[in-house]
């Protein structure tokens, strides 16, 4: 009885149970062992619909290799997926690469230059002032006193970014240069004029009350200048975009761009006031 069933149904049958296998692998991995099964499945079903039905015939029109395609681009499939985790492998690496490149360089830079500064990551940014402060991961228990000058590297050069706002136990808020209550004092590298270098809520800095006569030009090199004892003399802070004149004519003034990505620090020193580059 049932094998007469078979016999008469056996092409319903064999799709009935084709189908329920077809949904089992749709739902696992896709690999070319589960497409040359799923084409093995159809020649069990009807060899003749493989070879000669005219549904294939009219698909397979690429002499016979038409299973073979199906293979062929299930291992593409898996072969993209490959490589895209690979690409992702390698930005990680290049990311950690480049972490690792900049921690070395900023130690470097604390053995041989500011041997008793201080090491800190910076954890958080102040919502109050988001775009123009953060804060570090070392406070008074690590040795970090408050006005104290705070520097990154760009290009493997200490570069100025701020000085300790606010100090607690074990954390720290830099105010960065561009806040508009940040003022230093800075030389022009080139002229050794003396200005006073003011944030402006700005992605740049204004200095103010250079010389008159001051010859100072765009892409020159501003400087921290010393004076006051709270930034050491001669840590590159930014290059100048433009000069103007005051506003009262008896000074000059110059944009400047900050040297450091402020927006991309990570790491910093904060300095002791008697440590000079």
């Amino acid at each position: 009885m049932l094998s007469d069933f078979l016999e008469r149904y056996r092409a319903g049958v064999f799709m009935v149970c084709f189908s329920v296998i077809s949904l089992l692998f749709m739902a696992l991995q896709v690999t070319p062992y589960v497409i040359g099964i799923k084409t093995s499945l159809w020649f069990l079903i009807s060899p003749e619909v493989v070879y000669a039905g005219s549904f294939f015939n009219k698909i397979d029109s690429l002499q016979g290799r038409f299973f073979h395609l199906i293979r062929v681009e299930g291992e593409n499939v898996i072969l993209r997926e490959q490589n895209a985790q690979l690409s992702k492998g390698e930005m990680e690496r290049d990311v950690l690469e480049l972490e690792n490149n900049r921690l070395r360089t900023l130690l470097d830079l604390k053995e041989k230059t500011f041997s008793k500064s201080i090491a800190a990551d910076v954890v958080a940014h102040d919502i109050r002032d988001w775009f123009h402060a953060f804060v570090i991961n070392k406070g008074a228990q690590q040795g970090v006193s408050l006005s104290a000058a705070v520097v990154s590297i760009e290009k493997d050069r200490p570069v100025l970014i701020g000085r300790i706002a606010e100090l607690d136990t074990v954390s720290s808020k830099v105010l960065l240069l561009t806040d508009a209550v940040s003022a230093i004092s800075v030389s022009v590298a080139r002229t050794g004029d003396i200005g006073l270098l003011e944030g402006k809520n700005r992605p740049w800095v204004l200095l103010n009350y250079l010389p008159e006569k001051s010859e100072i030009t765009e892409g020159d090199e501003i400087i921290t200048a010393g004076l006051g004892g709270l930034f050491p003399p001669g840590v590159f802070v930014g290059r100048v975009l433009s000069v103007m004149e005051s506003e009262d004519g008896f000074f000059k003034q110059a944009k400047v761009s900050l040297a450091a990505n402020l927006g991309a620090v990570e790491n910093v020193l904060v300095l002791k006031r008697d440590i000079k580059p």
